[in-house]
């Protein structure tokens, strides 16, 4: 046992190492205060593969074998979060920008022939488990069902992103179990939008409709994505240096059509990083649009 626990012991030089592959792989950057976070997270990778301890995955980090990386990011990048997860982007959603997105529609509805060109394009760019964009999708589907203006659920859509593949897989199936399901939901929308099939609940089809889940890495171009009216940002620029903030948000700003905005986390901001947005208050939400 005493050799176990030696064995997961973690050097300075080991950290540096593992925080500067990090880095350079994944693009998070991880502080230097931060070797508790190194050693959780990697600990069990470390036991998967069958290795030693720190040091020798630092070794085979130079030829990983199948599947290390992958779990490494899947590590590293594993967050938590909830249905509604920082109630004030939702209410300002819900309150402002769908009826605004809702004059959108109609106004390239009367310009173009076919109604898939009318769509508005929501993007939420770490999406992890999928909780962010089925939130919104609930709040669409209920705007839709109230809602006189002519749009409904197929005037929307929405690409929700994240470099860990795990939490990409859980977010397709829109399966959650039951600790997952009641944190930000009431019983009303539990029952309106899933179908519980043993210990877990199942996202309903209608939602998943307009939901698309895709891989993506920011560190690499992301600009064939296409346009979007809406992104969220949110609790993603944290984890990255300040050249890599400049290069997502600068890629952001191409993809955010004239009348689009910008929603990033409670704690983020855009200045000394890109000067062509300019900010909006809307209740505590902070909005960026083009100037």
């Amino acid at each position: 046992m005493i050799e176990e626990l030696k064995s997961m012991e973690l050097s300075k030089e080991e950290f540096i190492k593992l925080r500067d592959y990090i880095h350079k792989t994944i693009g998070v950057l991880v502080d230097n205060d931060k070797e508790y976070l190194i050693k959780q997270r990697l600990e069990p990778v470390i036991k998967s593969f069958n290795l030693s301890g720190f040091s020798e995955l630092c070794d085979v980090l130079k030829f990983p074998p199948i599947g290390l990386i992958e779990q490494i990011t899947i590590a590293i990048t594993t967050n938590e979060t909830s249905f509604f997860r920082d109630k004030g982007p939702f209410d300002v959603f819900n309150k402002v920008l769908l009826s605004d997105l809702t004059k959108l529609i109609n106004e390239r509805k009367s310009k173009l022939f076919s109604r898939k060109g009318a769509k508005v394009k929501i993007w939420c760019v770490a999406s992890s488990t999928g909780q962010e964009p089925y939130s919104l999708a609930m709040l669409i589907n209920e705007y839709c069902e109230n809602n006189i203006n002519g749009v409904s659920l197929e005037d929307f859509s929405i690409l929700a992103t994240d470099i860990n593949t795990t939490v990409l897989a859980q977010a397709i199936k829109g399966k959650y179990n039951a600790i997952e399901i009641n944190r930000g939901l009431d019983a009303y929308r539990i029952e309106k939008y899933f179908r519980q099939e043993n210990n877990d609940w199942i996202v309903n089809e209608k939602l998943q409709s307009i939901v698309e889940f895709r891989r993506l890495n920011l560190t690499n171009s992301f600009l064939s994505l296409g346009g979007f009216d809406l992104i969220l940002c949110r609790n993603v620029l944290i984890y990255f240096d300040d050249k890599t903030k400049i290069k997502i948000l600068e890629e952001i700003y191409q993809l955010l059509s004239a009348e689009g905005a910008l929603i990033l986390g409670s704690s983020e901001n855009v200045y000394g990083l890109n000067e062509k947005f300019k900010s909006q208050h809307i209740e505590k939400t902070l909005l960026y649009k083009k100037h």
